[in-house]
This record gives structure tokens, C-alpha cells and sequence, in this order.
């Protein structure tokens, strides 16, 4: 046996031990367990909405479930059919076996509306679907049939031919034994992606769209439907895994909008559509005969933007409009493509700076447009690195997840295949304990006595004003961003929570976040105004939780908050909600001189104990950063060093000094002769720095 299928066997045999466990701790039939398992896969994959378990065979009959209302999916239903086996061995299934098990599956569709079902009990798990389907079915554009089966699939998929249903088409997709395994080992790295174009005689002519200087490359080309189509279909979501959505899965007006054009319009589908921009790590160009260029491949294409665009064609490709054949062959898409290696430094920024200014056609967040900036990075970072200690009444340490990207966290979790991993995974990032860009901002500003900014939007104002404030503290003081700060934001975090949880326990008006905003902030105020005390986030962190004691008093003090909003002074604004925004509400509150009670006291700490804490963080962080700095000079590339001194003795841009010289010729020995110290590494870095500011292309 060799050493592939012995991983296959090893593979069956762990998914068919894992249904069996679950059978055995659920209850729930094995075939039940593994229609759930699979059907979830494909959920979390993106290519069912939803799948409800409804099992029924008789002779010539079968079906086993459903993807809910059709009407709620464009008119179209999803049919599930399984073949499960518990073999030990690995079976095959042939041409014979599923065309008899589509027609099982066509002749159950097709007597759906028919007396002999109205027979049926209703305590059989299938009369609920016969309800439900019975009077939608003169309404269905397409019947999707997908099997389920743990046998390994031995036809190519195009020999299995989709019978009509009456006048209904009919569209088959198949989820084998090797797709399972691929979806549920989704964790393992993936592949690079290589678009071969010349091979597949789909070469782009391309209009150059950058000067011979240019520090990047941009190219201009046109995509075919079908060959969109085609791509999307080989690749999948990983096409669009930088797009700053992330995989946002939601139907929209603009989304229909397309799938309407290509359907009805689709020889104008140039003219109507916004087109795609994307970046490569290399791209491939050849002159042809005539003189132009072409693109003939492409390495790790990334769809930036214009997601939603590529996966309705896609989706126009695949589900047939009963009505009309959709005709790709009259739809093209522009495309702007730029070429960002991916062992460049600045590809992450480069990428969020293409998102931020490209034209789009599904509304973008203001906050999506920071994503990958150095500081997101270093927070996401942070959240992965520390644990939190063990919650109230519960011995298991956990994390902080930091959703640094819209949906991150359900894409993360999506990625995770089993059912054993997945408990791990909420056990060690649990849903409660996640805190998005917005929210931190929205934290950051409540205890910067930034209310007005809160008051005024947490996508717009708010936001806008925490990531431009980041952006000039992170050029200058970077070393602040360390992990005080992030257990001091989850400690923030906490208090948010729980405050807006005990304001709803406690029945406050409609404005209750308004009210818990503003109570944070008058108790922030209270410290920044001290100079001998200090609020201590420690505490917060260390016991992941708020004492009985100090819930009363923030609500306490919630309670004459919410008494001076919902009464605003004669004169002011009587709209509430205007009235929370305007300074006068937190001039009035703060006049008000709401006194906080010795209550607090447990929560508080010296001015001078806690800036000796935030010193020492400092400090702690600044020989982190030396220690980082050092490896990297180290453990660089030893050429480097002297391709800086050849570069600078050919050109006239830049002169060093001697002392810069004898540096780089020691440099030249590193790990041999020479271990730089942090002075050293700090000046070669700056050197290096120079050299690139002018013109050098060596990457260090």
C-alpha cells in the first residue's frame, strides 16, 4: 500500500469513527449525523444557504432533505439526496448508482403535489417538507439536486445528465468522498494559485498602464464571461480572500442588478458594470504577432474589489433561468490588474490603499478602508499572542478575538472542518469575546471623553476620528501599542458589555447605548481630571469580570444620566436623540456634578503606580522590539550588505560616511566574524533605509 492511500485510509477512517461518536453522544442516526456534517460543510463553504433534514424511501422514491423556502431563493429549490455507507472500506460510486439515485429523487419531486402523499403521517419527518414545497412548486426557475455521499466518485460530472421535471430544469452538483476530505482538511495550507492562460488559449490582450519608472506595475485587460466563470469555478472564494469584505455573504439590490443585466442585457454588461480591480504577485506578459501584448498568466490574482461581480457570473453560469439561457459569451468585464509581490513590505497596505479608492458597487464601510494598517496588525497580533485569564466559574483560560476585517471571525471559524475542532475553537475564542474595529473606537473615544465623535456615528465621525488619531500616534510612539494597551482595551470592553447588558436588564428608555456612552465617558473624565488617581484596568483583566458593587454604581449613575438627557433644559433641542449630540448635553451632564461613591475605590490606583506599570510595559516592549531588530539584521540575507556598498560606488545619489563603510564590511561577516549590537542594527537598518529611499531594489 502506498503512502497516498494510506493517508485516504486513514482519512475514511477517522470521519467514519467521528459520525459514529456523534451518533452514539446525539442519538441522532448516523445518517442523520452525516447529512448534517456534510450539509454544514457546504454552508460554511458558501454554496447552500441552508439544508433541513427530511429522510424518505420507498421503492422507486427518494429524499432526504431540503435548502428551505425556494421563494426566498430566486424561485429555486434545493433538493439533497445521500448515499452514506458505515463500510470500513472506501466504496466507489458509478454511473448506474447515481443515475438511479437522481431518478429516486425526480420521481419523490415530481409526485410532491400529488394524493399519494396526502397519506403520509404526520409525525413522518418528511410531511412538514410536503407542506412546505407542495404549493410552491408552479413558482420554481430550477430544481438544484445535490448528492451527499462518503463514496468516492468515479464519473466525470458531466456524464451525469440533469432530467427536466415536468418543465422545470434541473441542475446536479455531486459532494463525494474527495470533496468532503478537501473541505474538511480546509485548514492545510492551500495551494498557489496559477492562472495559465496561454494553455488555455485565453491569453488577455493588456494596455500597459504605468511609466518605465513606475515603483509598480498596472495593467488594463478585459475577462470574458465565461472565462470569469471558469476561474471562479477552479478557485472558488479563494480569488476574493483579500477582498476587504471577506466573504460578506449578503443578497443585495445590486447584486440582482447584475444577475438581471447578464440575463437580459448581458452585450451591455460592459458598459453597465464598474468592472474589476485586482493585484497579482506576477504577471506574465508575451508580444504577439501583431505587436500588442497579452497576458498570458498570472500568479495568486486577488478580486480586491468587484467580488460581487465575479460570483454572480459565477452564479449566472450555474443556475439557469428557466426563461432564458444565459449567454456569457456576450458579457465582458474590464479589469484593472496591478502587480504587487508578495514579498514586498508595503503588498498589505498596498492592497487596503486599492480597496480604499476603487469604485464599488456594494457600500463599503468607512472602517473596512484601514484594515490592514500596521496598527490593526499589531492589535490582531496581540489578541492571538495573550490569554485571558479564566472567567467567573470557569477554570479554562481563553482569547480576545480581534476582527480586524469584516466577518474575519466567522471566516475563521468557517475554516475549521470538524465538529471537535470547532468546540475547541469556541472554547478558546468565544462569540462574546470579540471586539471589532468599530468597537474599538468606539471605547478608545468613550474613555478619551470623545463623546461628541460617538454621538455623531461609530462608522463616520467616531471612527474616522480614532483611526486618524492611530495614524499620527503609531508614525511617532508605535512602542505604546503593547500588550497593556490591549488588555487595558479589553478591560474597556468589559465595562461596555456589561454596562449595556445590565442597562437592558434594567428597562432604560430607548436610548440606552446613548446612556452608556455617556456614563463611560464621565467616568473616564473623572481620572483624566485626577492627577493622584488613576483607574485600574488591571483589575478588570485579571478577573475578566465587573464586582456586583460596581455594576450598581455605573447604573446608578447611568439612572441620573438618562434623567438629563430625556429632560433637556428650556430652550434646548427637544429631539433627544439631536440632543445628545450637541455639545450643550455634555456640558449639562458634566455641570451637573454627578459625585461617584466610595464604591469605586476598589477599582482605583495611584497615578504614580500606574504610570511606573505603563513605564515598565514601555520598557519591556523597546528590548522586545531591540531583541526583534537584531534577528532580523542576523538572520537577513548576509549578500545584502555588500550589494549596498557596490550600489552606492556605482551611483553619485547617495555618499556615507567611513564609519558607514567599515559597517557594511563588517556586516559582510555576520554570523561569522560579526554579531551586531543593537546600536549597530539599528544604524544598518537606517542605511538600508537610505538606499531604498533612492533607489535600491534589494529586499532585506
Amino acid at each position: 500500500m502506498n503512502d497516498e492511500l494510506e493517508i485516504i485510509d486513514e482519512f475514511y477512517e477517522q470521519f467514519l469513527l467521528e459520525i459514529s461518536n456523534e451518533h452514539i453522544d446525539s442519538g441522532e442516526s448516523p445518517h442523520k449525523v452525516f447529512f448534517n456534517r456534510v450539509t454544514e460543510l457546504l454552508i460554511e463553504e458558501g454554496e447552500i444557504k441552508e439544508a433541513i433534514h427530511a429522510p424518505f424511501k420507498r421503492p422507486g422514491l427518494q429524499f432526504n432533505g431540503y435548502g428551505g423556502n425556494p421563494l426566498e431563493d430566486n424561485n429555486k429549490l434545493t433538493v439533497f439526496l445521500s448515499d452514506f455507507t458505515q463500510s470500513k472500506e472506501l466504496e466507489g460510486l458509478y454511473l448506474k448508482d447515481l443515475e438511479a439515485l437522481v431518478k429516486r429523487g425526480t420521481n419523490f419531486i415530481s409526485k410532491i403535489t400529488s394524493k399519494e402523499f396526502l397519506q403520509i403521517e404526520e409525525s413522518d419527518p418528511v410531511f412538514s417538507a410536503i407542506q412546505n414545497l407542495s404549493g410552491k412548486m408552479d413558482l420554481l426557475s430550477q430544481i438544484r439536486i445535490i448528492i451527499l455521499t462518503n463514496k468516492s466518485i468515479k464519473i466525470r460530472s458531466d456524464n451525469l445528465k440533469a432530467p427536466k421535471i415536468g418543465e422545470i430544469k434541473t441542475q446536479i452538483g455531486i459532494c463525494g468522498y474527495d470533496r468532503i476530505k478537501q473541505l474538511e482538511s480546509g485548514i492545510e495550507e492551500k495551494p498557489e494559485i496559477i492562472i495559465d492562460l496561454e494553455a488555455s488559449k485565453n491569453s488577455l490582450p493588456v494596455l500597459t498602464a504605468h511609466s518605465a519608472d513606475s515603483s509598480y506595475q498596472s495593467y488594463l485587460t478585459v475577462l470574458p464571461g465565461d472565462l470569469i466563470a471558469e476561474l471562479f469555478d477552479k478557485w472558488g472564494n479563494r480569488l476574493l480572500e483579500k477582498n476587504i469584505r471577506v466573504f460578506l455573504q449578503a443578497t443585495t439590490k445590486i447584486n440582482r442588478g447584475i444577475r438581471q443585466t447578464i440575463n437580459e442585457k448581458p452585450s451591455m454588461f460592459f458598459a453597465y458594470n464598474n468592472g474589476l480591480t485586482a493585484t497579482a504577485d506576477d504577471v506574465k506578459l508575451e508580444t504577439l504577432k501583431n505587436g500588442s501584448r497579452a497576458i498570458t498568466r498570472i500568479n495568486n490574482l486577488q478580486i480586491v474589489n468587484g467580488g460581487q461581480t465575479v460570483s454572480s457570473i459565477y452564479a449566472a453560469s450555474k443556475f439557469i433561468n428557466k426563461f432564458s439561457d444565459v449567454d456569457l459569451s456576450k458579457v465582458y468585464v474590464q479589469m484593472k490588474l496591478s502587480k504587487v509581490p508578495k514579498e514586498s513590505e508595503d503588498a498589505d497596505n498596498f492592497v487596503s490603499d486599492v480597496s480604499k479608492f476603487a469604485n464599488t458597487q456594494n457600500k463599503v464601510n468607512l472602517s473596512d478602508f484601514s484594515s490592514n494598517h500596521s496598527f490593526h496588525l499589531q492589535i490582531e497580533n496581540l489578541s492571538k499572542k495573550i490569554s485571558a485569564p479564566p472567567a467567573p466559574n470557569s477554570l479554562r483560560s481563553s482569547h480576545w478575538f480581534y476582527e480586524r476585517s469584516r466577518g474575519k471571525y466567522k471566516s475563521e471559524k468557517s475554516r475549521i472542518k470538524t465538529q471537535s475542532q470547532k468546540k475547541i475553537f469556541d472554547k478558546e475564542f468565544p462569540s462574546k469575546q470579540k471586539i471589532d474595529k468599530v468597537q474599538l473606537a468606539l471605547y478608545q473615544n468613550l474613555w478619551e471623553c470623545k463623546i461628541l465623535d460617538v454621538m455623531r456615528g461609530k462608522q463616520n465621525a467616531s471612527y474616522l476620528s480614532f483611526i486618524n488619531g492611530i495614524d499620527d500616534q503609531w508614525s511617532e510612539k508605535s512602542y505604546q501599542f503593547n500588550e497593556r494597551y490591549f488588555k487595558e482595551l479589553v478591560a474597556k470592553a468589559i465595562i461596555y458589555k456589561t454596562l449595556d447588558r445590565e442597562t437592558k436588564k434594567e428597562g432604560f428608555t430607548d436610548f440606552k447605548s446613548t446612556v452608556v456612552a455617556f456614563t463611560i465617558s464621565l467616568l473616564a473624565l473623572k481620572f483624566k481630571e485626577s492627577k493622584s488617581k488613576r483607574f485600574n484596568f488591571m483589575k478588570v483583566w485579571s478577573e475578566q469580570s465587573l464586582t456586583q458593587d460596581f455594576i450598581d454604581e455605573l447604573l446608578r449613575v447611568g439612572k441620573n444620566i438618562n434623567q438629563l438627557i430625556m429632560n433637556p433644559p428650556v430652550g434646548m433641542n427637544r429631539d433627544v436623540r439631536e440632543y445628545a449630540r450637541k455639545p450643550d448635553c455634555w456640558e449639562n451632564i458634566k455641570k451637573a456634578n454627578i459625585q461617584w461613591s466610595p464604591k469605586l475605590e476598589s477599582y482605583l490606583i495611584s497615578a504614580s503606580e500606574y504610570n511606573k506599570l505603563e513605564k515598565f510595559e514601555r520598557e519591556k516592549t523597546a528590548k522586545i522590539e531591540e531583541y526583534d531588530l537584531v534577528n532580523k539584521i542576523k538572520n537577513g540575507p548576509v549578500q545584502i550588505w555588500k550589494e549596498i556598498e557596490d550600489w552606492v560606488e556605482a551611483q553619485s545619489l547617495v555618499k556615507i560616511s567611513g564609519s558607514d563603510s567599515m559597517l557594511l564590511r563588517d556586516a559582510r561577516g555576520m554570523n561569522d566574524t560579526f554579531s551586531p549590537t543593537i546600536g549597530q542594527a539599528k544604524r544598518l537598518i537606517d542605511i538600508y533605509d537610505l538606499v531604498k529611499e533612492f533607489g535600491f531594489e534589494g529586499e532585506l
